[in-house]
């Protein structure tokens, strides 16, 4: 905008010169032609004066030359500071619009980058409900409605068996052990067993269970008979809206009558510092026999 007042400032002052000299050439010429009336004045009773007339009227042909130089190369001039001025304001005009484009861009690459990592988020589930397909499926069941029924075929029980270790920053581990043991008549197989947390926000389970994919990838490293997972790919956020933690065997096995297998070792790490009550729960759901069972003891903090 500054740019602009100054070139219309030296407009206005350019004209004004100019105008000013136009005015000096016009009182040089209208003296040139009293001078020229003069000269024919004497010439009427001179006739010496030739000389002086004729130099005369050439240098007033100059001085309209002169004028007409001059008066041009300031139309000229008017008309080229217009054009730059006309330049500068479209310069400015196409700078706000590509200010303006880059804005959009930079929003449009930030809706892109959001899109990419939901669709890579999504990829990931979608990969390990396949994987998860293959070994499993996980149960769609309303827990509470799940009863301990002694069936002569079906038979099987759940327990916990923790202990408890403080911290010195109020942080308590509970560590243990769930055991599943067949006492029917029949096998069993693949159970899938769910931890429920209350308040929902303590879910948190650790020891050696591992997601589908680093199971496969320890695969015959591992010396362990059976490998824990945990069943959904994003199963720490699952865990946090539901309070829920759902784990399998990675690969497909029979619990044959009087044998049992377990989760060892698992670990809860459990951190309050308003020391309010924490309950864990436990269920074994046998999905191809259609049997689920209540694990007989919970684990219970209280303050």
């Amino acid at each position: 905008m500054q740019g602009e007042k100054l070139s219309y400032s030296r407009l206005i002052s350019r004209t004004k010169f100019f105008q000013e000299k136009s005015l000096e050439l016009e009182k040089e010429l209208i003296f040139a032609k009293d001078q020229l009336q003069t000269f024919e004045a004497e010439l009427s009773s001179k006739k010496e004066t030739d000389e002086q007339l004729d130099q005369l009227k050439k240098e007033l042909e100059e001085l309209q030359q002169d004028l007409e130089t001059k008066t041009k190369e300031n139309v000229e001039k008017i008309i080229e500071i217009e054009k730059n001025s006309v330049a500068n304001n479209t310069k400015k005009i196409y700078e706000v619009k590509i200010k303006s484009y880059e804005a959009l861009l930079a929003d449009m690459q930030i809706e892109i980058n959001e899109k990419d990592k939901m669709l890579d988020h999504l990829k990931g589930k979608v990969k390990s409900l396949e994987k998860r397909a293959k070994y499993m499926t996980a149960p769609e069941i309303e827990l509470d409605v799940i009863k301990n029924e002694e069936v002569e075929e079906n038979y099987a029980i759940g327990y916990f068996n923790t202990s408890l270790i403080l911290s010195d920053n109020k942080l308590l581990i509970i560590r243990g052990d769930l055991t599943i043991e067949n006492r029917g008549n029949t096998n069993l197989h693949t159970p899938i067993v769910c931890f429920r947390f209350n308040p929902f926000e303590k879910a948190t389970l650790k020891g050696k269970i591992f997601s589908i994919e680093e199971a496969e990838t320890r695969g015959a490293n591992s010396n362990e008979q059976i490998q824990w997972v945990y069943t959904d790919h994003d199963w720490y956020d699952k865990s946090k809206e539901k309070g829920e933690i759902w784990v399998a065997p990675l690969q497909p096995i029979t619990l044959k009558p009087g044998e049992q297998i377990g989760i060892n070792n698992f670990q809860i790490p459990i951190k309050s510092e308003f020391k309010e009550a924490v309950s864990i729960e436990g269920f074994v759901y046998f999905q191809s026999d259609n049997y689920r069972i209540r694990v007989a003891n919970q684990i219970a903090i209280s303050y």
